[in-house]
């Protein structure tokens, strides 16, 4: 018989070389070896697991910059606007003070106008005034003497003669 190993040995009986319990050590470096494969797995699975939990929360906090420059790029164009729209107003109010002081200025020239055209308007009131009862008086003088009463036409004369040197002075 080609390539059979015979044993000799008898059950029971211990065999030459062969230390007793020898099988249970191996079964003792096989659980250890076991154990630490099953470490090695566990310490994997937790590093792997970390590492995924890592990942993911970079990831996270990668999106939510971007959603970030996101926001920041829109608040500076916005930003941009208003400083436009700010710059056109800031113009403009340019403008409305510089229309505003001119308007000021006329307003200035016709104020004094007015004031002019009211004392001439008072002047030519005072004129007119004194211009009636000049003409009263001197009307009042002419009945008097169209009747002959000298003395009467004198006195109406002399008494409208402040009104009448007035309304003389007035019309230059």
């Amino acid at each position: 018989m080609a390539g059979v190993v015979v044993d000799e040995h008898t059950p029971g009986d211990q065999a030459v070389g062969v230390r007793p319990h020898g099988s249970r050590r191996r079964w003792i470096r096989v659980t250890a070896v076991c154990a630490g494969v099953v470490a090695c797995a566990v310490t994997l699975g937790l590093v792997t697991n970390d590492e995924i939990t890592a990942d993911t929360r970079f990831d996270q906090v990668h999106r939510t910059l971007d959603v970030t420059r996101s926001r920041l790029g829109i608040v500076r164009s916005d930003l941009a606007t208003v400083r436009a729209d700010l710059k056109a107003i800031d113009d403009q109010v340019g403008v409305d003070t510089t229309t505003l002081s001119q308007d000021v200025t006329q307003l200035q020239g016709v104020e004094a106008a007015l004031a002019g055209a009211r004392a001439g308007v008072s002047t030519q009131t005072r004129a007119m005034n004194d211009l009636q009862t000049c003409l009263g008086g001197v009307e009042q003088g002419l009945n008097a003497l169209s009747v002959g009463d000298q003395v009467h036409a004198a006195d109406a004369l002399t008494a409208v003669s402040t009104s009448c040197n007035a309304a003389f002075g007035a019309s230059g």
